[in-house]
């Protein structure tokens, strides 16, 4: 079976953010925006990896722990929580962060090595140079799916908002 290799312009500037120490990438056409949200609502028999929901200017936005997802520590729950917008088509979600280190251009990412895609799975693009070294490249849509797919597994609906202005 072939992998469908995703074509990014070289120089694509992404949010570079840290998550459970390990630094990630994600292109900013799919990150809307960075926020502090100031509590969480919690949503009863939700699975772990759903932290909670909060409202973002009038839409309720789900915030989510991708640790789990990516094979890293879940987090503790905190008064605040810092999470970065992602979005694919219609579909958003936050994903809680521990910090942002910039906007950068990337150089174009290289192939997954075989370890690190047996941990990253899908869900990351590749691996680029960034100015402070090499950073995982995420794929929002990918990451969206399976968590919609996770959601939709765990409560039978979908799990993530369709952002508001979007086409469908």
């Amino acid at each position: 079976m072939s992998e469908a290799v995703v074509e990014r312009p070289a120089g694509a500037r992404a949010c570079v953010f840290t998550l459970a120490g390990q630094r990630f990438a994600v292109e900013v056409g799919q990150a809307r925006e960075v926020v502090v949200f100031d509590g969480l609502t919690p949503v009863p028999l939700a699975p772990p990896f759903l932290m909670g929901l909060a409202n973002l200017r009038g839409a309720v936005m789900p915030i989510v722990d991708l640790g789990p997802l990516l094979g890293l520590p879940a987090r503790e729950p905190a008064r605040q929580t810092l999470g970065i917008v992602l979005t694919h088509g219609p579909w958003a979600a936050a994903a809680a962060i521990d910090a942002v280190l910039g906007l950068e251009p990337l150089g174009a990412p290289s192939p997954l090595g075989d370890a690190d895609r047996r941990r990253w799975g899908r869900l990351a693009a590749g691996v680029a140079a960034a100015t402070a070294g090499e950073v995982t490249v995420l794929d929002a849509g990918a990451v969206l799916d399976a968590l919609r797919a996770a959601l939709t597994g765990a409560t039978g609906r979908t799990g993530t908002t369709r952002s508001q202005g979007g086409d469908g």
